[in-house]
């Protein structure tokens, strides 16, 4: 899992994240933004946006995550990890958001 990559994102890091949000009420309350998690991921040094197989892709190697799996239980709720991404002047930004249904 530590080296692992998918389209350059490290799921280790990803993984680890999820983790800290499970486990620390502080850190999600934090990471909150309008009822959705955001997390930010390494950027994109293309200016190139990623196809949207490869974003199905994406989505469900994060949800295959143990810390994706633990921070659903520890939320008692059903939620999908969304892939975003934005052009900028010196590549593609990117990021996940996860809805929840409380605040």
């Amino acid at each position: 899992m530590f080296w692992k990559k998918i389209e350059g994102i490290n799921l280790w890091k990803v993984n680890r994240v999820f983790n800290k949000l499970a486990l620390s009420k502080a850190n999600l309350k934090q990471k909150v933004n309008n009822g959705v998690v955001v997390i930010p991921l390494e950027p994109k040094k293309v200016r190139e946006l990623t196809t949207s197989s490869a974003k199905r892709k994406i989505e469900e190697k994060v949800r295959e995550t143990e810390g994706f799996e633990v921070f659903r239980i520890c939320l008692l709720e059903d939620c999908d990890p969304i892939y975003k991404e934005q052009l900028t002047l010196f590549g593609v930004s990117r990021w996940l958001e996860i809805p929840l249904k409380y605040t």
